[in-house]
């Protein structure tokens, strides 16, 4: 009896290791920059619209916020907050330039400098997160450096090295869904080699022929607190846009 049960279970780690390694096999061979150029594309937008929400755990409480966003490109965004506590903060992205506009100061002003590194809206998210724009492919030399599974999707493992000094981090690790093309883990790394910052897709959606992430958790590794996660819904891509739209003046209408 403990032969049969040994000799099955001998079988049965074989059969589970054979599907892993088959998995793994299935995936294209492809080089670091071809995967993050199929990335690339199935990120690239005309214009889109969403509702979304930022769940912040500080630690100590929960923050929740609401916002409209509508956006062109990589380098165009607007977005207005509708929770109670923040209801008609705005903010305006064009290319690597932000602004916030405060209703009940009715004031505008630009995030700039040592700002750029603090949590948007105390979230893990900075406001040099949401100003990256542009292609990665551009921006890093990429290396793949293996496959593996995670979550049950089999994965290319790509190391991001900075070419150009506009980065926000030096170097990058991501784990790319070998099927839908989508980033379902990222690390961020400091020139010291200190891990910064880590996020997560929770939720990927298909719209059309594209993947899309529409859930991500997001953790800054350097401060207190459980993450924040950013959810999507209401998505809309190609809507059409007023021509002010990303403008100071509708910013501080």
């Amino acid at each position: 009896m403990n032969m049969t049960r040994t000799i099955i279970a001998a079988l049965a780690a074989s059969t589970v290791l054979a599907a892993a390694a088959w998995s793994q096999a299935s995936l294209p061979s492809l080089s670091g920059e071809e995967i993050m150029r199929k990335v690339d594309a199935n990120a690239t937008i005309t214009t889109m619209a969403y509702v979304g929400t930022m769940r912040i755990d500080l630690g100590t409480r929960i923050l929740e916020k609401e916002m409209r966003v509508v956006a062109e490109g990589r380098d165009k965004s607007f977005v207005e907050f509708s929770n109670p506590e923040d209801r008609g903060v705005r903010y305006l992205k064009v290319d690597k330039e932000l602004w916030m506009y405060f209703p009940s100061e009715q004031e505008t002003i630009k995030i700039s400098g040592h700002l750029l590194k603090e949590g948007m809206m105390g979230s893990d998210v900075s406001y040099e997160d949401a100003l990256e724009s542009g292609a990665i492919s551009d921006k890093y030399a990429i290396s793949l450096i293996g496959t593996e599974t995670l979550d049950g999707r089999s994965c290319y493992v790509l190391d991001l090295n900075a070419k150009v000094r506009t980065v926000n981090y030096e170097r990058q690790k991501f784990w790319v869904d070998g099927e839908r093309f989508v980033v379902l883990k990222s690390q961020m790394y400091a020139k010291s080699g200190r891990l910064l910052k880590e996020s997560q897709a929770l939720a990927v959606r298909q719209f059309g022929s594209r993947w899309f992430a529409t859930e991500v958790r997001m953790e800054d590794k350097l401060k207190k607190g459980g993450g924040t996660v950013f959810t999507m819904k209401d998505i809309q891509f190609g809507v059409t846009l007023p021509e002010d739209m990303f403008s100071l003046r509708r910013l501080a209408r």
